[in-house]
């Protein structure tokens, strides 16, 4: 097959990012027997990035993106006015033309559209189009406005909202079909669009990896793990309740209990966390292993979701017993009380943490089934085959969702 990803940004071997992550693992594997290319935006300073993707794809679209530029940022500002916000800051003109070119020289059989790049399906005719929601992103909006206090911005929250569900819903039943990370997201969308083909499309995470060949024995240390891109508005609100919320209640029985916040581009209100006795905030850093080594557990306090959450199960797959909100464990389908553990209120949370850094029996026995529960339900050879299963349905004319 002749397959295209259309992007946000590029998706590489050094990215932090899970959905960039997951992307570039699916491009990598369907390299070895199809031939693809990629269009996606480029940031300054990814020329070694480009040339990677350049060995695997055989044609690479690099389309410039300036973060900082004045006239780009006022330009995506007036977008996101008339666009739900998810959507309003990838509008470009320049990224429309290169798609129209790729598409007028390169006869694809299929088409694979980000999410968050739903707009750009209109350009797409002569092949089959593919839009792969890694996460179902009014679902996300909706957390959004459900957990905005203030007044004026909760207002602007559900209105961004609103709009976010219509397009999403109008962009998804205009493709051939759909891919999400979850069969919650496959339910959510199967109540609107019955008909749709909708594919649930298990993610990479390093889980799948490296992670599995850390040691499943307790790490000396009551070390507490969170781990994220501390730019997302998600992860920045989970650290401060965790903080705020949870860990001095932690701290007054296990005086000796740190939480390291580890993650790339943390805002100003995470480094300040720093001032709390025992919160550790890394920045990005090279190699998550040796982070997942020395933990003792890892907590994922999201207070909102969407998708499924791979630092669940990155936490899982360590050998590490992981303590989740019912979002912090949304999308991955592990057994609460067998493979991990969850919790949404902030003294059962902070006593499940306490009940893990004392007792190395419960420790053993959810550390163990979390692990298995990841080797037996994520075969990443499998979900190759499932993906080329669904691309090889949809050239052949049928319908039956995975």
């Amino acid at each position: 097959m002749n397959i295209l990803f259309v992007c946000r940004f590029l998706p590489h071997p050094w990215v932090r990012d899970s959905g960039g992550q997951d992307v570039y693992h699916y491009i990598a594997a369907l390299s070895e027997r199809h031939s693809i290319s990629l269009i996606s935006f480029v940031t300054p300073g990814q020329e070694e990035a480009v040339d990677s993707m350049r060995r695997l794809c055989e044609k690479v679209v690099a389309v410039p993106y300036r973060p900082d530029a004045l006239f780009a940022r006022l330009w995506r500002a007036g977008w996101r006015l008339l666009l739900p916000r998810v959507y309003g800051r990838v509008f470009s003109l320049c990224y429309r033309k290169s798609l129209r070119d790729l598409l007028n020289h390169i006869p694809f059989d299929v088409v694979i559209v980000d999410g968050m790049m739903g707009q750009y399906g209109n350009l797409i005719h002569k092949a089959k189009k593919l839009l792969d929601e890694i996460d179902v992103y009014s679902v996300v909006a909706y957390h959004i406005y459900s957990n905005e206090k203030r007044c004026l911005s909760r207002m602007w929250a559900m209105l961004d909202w609103l709009k976010q569900q219509v397009f999403e819903l109008q962009y998804a039943s205009s493709y051939d079909g759909v891919l999400v990370r979850s069969k919650e997201d496959q339910e959510f969308l199967k109540r609107f669009l019955p008909d749709q083909n909708i594919a649930v499309l298990l993610p990479w995470f390093e889980g799948l990896d490296t992670l599995l060949e850390i040691t499943s024995h307790r790490p000396k240390g009551n070390r507490l793990l969170f781990l994220g891109a501390m730019n997302l508005p998600a992860n920045v609100e989970a650290v401060h309740y965790f903080v705020q919320s949870v860990f001095p209640m932690i701290r007054q029985r296990v005086p000796d209990a740190e939480f390291y916040i580890v993650g790339g581009s943390p805002v100003p209100s995470v480094w300040r966390l720093t001032a709390v006795r025992g919160v550790v905030v890394t920045g990005e850093v090279e190699d998550l292993k040796p982070y997942y080594e020395h933990c003792a557990v890892n907590v994922v306090p999201l207070l909102r979701g969407g998708g499924i959450i791979v630092k669940t199960l990155n936490g899982m797959a360590a050998g590490r017993p992981t303590i989740a909100t019912s979002w912090g464990n949304a999308g991955t389908g592990a057994q609460p009380g067998r493979d991990l553990i969850v919790v949404d209120e902030p003294e059962l949370f902070a006593d499940a943490v306490i009940d893990l850094l004392t007792s190395r029996q419960l420790w053993r026995e959810i550390a163990t089934n979390g692990r298995r529960y990841v080797i037996d339900n994520f075969d990443w050879l499998n979900n190759i085959k499932s993906l080329e299963k669904t691309l090889q349905s949809m050239l052949g004319g049928t319908s039956e969702a995975n």
